[in-house]
């Protein structure tokens, strides 16, 4: 048996020694409450940050606020160009919608808005989109603005996931390839941006302040329904594909010819896709809008071709011929350089007629 005495270790020595694993458990213990007291305050103080894998940098690529590095004029630029507020003394300018031949066919090619702006001796902002519908182009030029659902938008910088739909009831595909005025948006007077996220639409603020509840669907005002009311305004989709049918065209345009504080624009009827569509697409629009409208098409297949002596070649000549126009005023679907120098004068000649600038 062990027992206590000059040759063993005293009952004293023997408790102590005893004692030490429990104090380790004791203090072990305190450390791991107090980290978890720490970790839960974090988490409430954090809860809405979001995940870790969602950087800034995602929210500004997927809402374009970067936008492209060059121009439209193929020049290293100020990010979002059109959402510049128009200079009070000087001349009007004039805001292009479109498609993809509103935008350039590439950096080394103009497009017909450069030469606009040439022909017009005036800023010219271009509001083209690559695969912009009608129904986009509208929701952010305001005639027929997004609503967003009843939510809530949160006090801190943090983004909210959002459901949208415009006055048709319908979810357009927005396009941020460019900004093409849209963002910075508000919502409910809060600025911010929104975001086409691996599909889902999301609002992320861009000041942190008080929360706000919205009971009631509230329309999303874009930087162009801002900025770009005042402008000559250029609404010009080209492929047939991207508009609505006859009836619903013409009164989508002109609700967006509605939302403008000036009855300075001009509709464009559409120039390229299925021939019968393309016609009677553009008979609709003309005798909707009478003066303000252009029928590109006509001119681009009848009078261009004789005006600017363009030589057909024969392979062209069967697509001519059932009514498509010629293929030198195309490239990568946007206009040539020669399409777009043609389409820019003719575009600048026709505003000059209806006495939008002398």
């Amino acid at each position: 048996m062990f027992g206590f005495g000059k040759k063993g270790i005293s009952k004293r020595e023997y408790n102590e020694t005893s004692n030490i694993p429990e104090k380790i458990v004791i203090t072990l213990t305190i450390i791991i409450l107090a980290a978890v007291v720490v970790l839960c305050i974090l988490r409430l103080v954090f809860k809405e940050e979001p995940p870790a894998k969602i950087t800034p940098d995602d929210f500004t690529e997927f809402s374009h606020e970067s936008d492209f590095n060059k121009n439209v004029y193929g020049e290293v630029q100020t990010p979002n160009m059109e959402n510049t507020p128009s200079d009070p003394d000087g001349p009007t300018p004039i805001s292009c919608w479109g498609d993809s031949f509103t935008m350039a066919a590439d950096y080394s090619t103009p497009s017909y808005v450069a030469y606009l702006s040439k022909n017009a001796i005036r800023i010219c902002y271009n509001l083209g989109i690559g695969t912009g519908t009608l129904e986009d182009i509208a929701a952010r030029q305001g005639g027929v603005p997004l609503y967003v659902a009843p939510m809530d938008i949160p006090a801190r910088m943090n983004y909210r996931e959002i459901a949208i739909s415009n006055a048709y009831g319908n979810v357009p595909d927005i396009d941020f390839d460019k900004n093409a005025g849209f963002n910075p948006c508000k919502i409910a007077g809060i600025e911010g941006i929104i975001s086409n996220f691996y599909g889902t639409y999301k609002f992320t603020r861009s000041a942190s302040g008080y929360e706000q509840i919205i009971l009631e669907p509230t329309p999303v005002v874009t930087k162009a329904m801002e900025l770009r009311k005042d402008d000559i305004t250029i609404f010009f989709i080209a492929s047939e594909k991207n508009l609505a049918d006859s009836a619903k065209t013409v009164e989508v345009y002109k609700k967006m010819a509605d939302f403008l504080n000036t009855d300075k624009y001009l509709v464009i009827g559409p120039i390229t896709g299925n021939v019968e569509r393309v016609k009677e697409l553009n008979e609709a629009l003309a005798s909707a809008f009478g003066n303000k409208y252009l029928n590109l098409y006509s001119y681009l297949y009848n009078d261009a071709q004789k005006e600017y002596q363009i030589t057909i070649n024969e392979e062209d000549k069967p697509l001519i011929a059932a009514g498509n126009i010629p293929a030198n005023f195309i490239s990568n679907k946007s206009f040539s350089k020669q399409g777009a120098e043609i389409v820019g004068k003719k575009v600048s000649d026709t505003l000059a007629a209806l006495k939008y600038y002398n």
